[in-house]
């Protein structure tokens, strides 16, 4: 499984999101978890997602994103076997 964070900019809901370059393709998504930036005078907010698999390197999640949030994005990626 793999795990990427990274900040997509300010997106609309059910907007493609592309994974940063160099970030293994996406086989299937697992979860989706944003956090939500401040002014620096309080701790980051978790926000729930979802997030749905357009291609092998776009996302699209069910809430918007913004410009400070940072988006962990969990996937297994093609070519990877989970055992259990």
């Amino acid at each position: 499984m793999r795990t990427v964070v990274f900040a997509p900019g300010a997106k609309d809901a059910n907007t493609n999101i592309d994974l940063p370059s160099g970030s293994p393709a996406i086989q299937e998504v697992k979860n989706a978890e944003i956090f939500r930036g401040s002014d620096g005078t309080a701790a980051a907010a978790k926000v729930s997602a979802t997030p749905t698999r357009v291609d092998a390197d776009t996302v699209k999640l069910d809430v918007a994103t913004l410009t400070r949030d940072l988006l962990v994005l969990r996937y297994i990626a093609v070519g990877e076997v989970l055992q259990p």
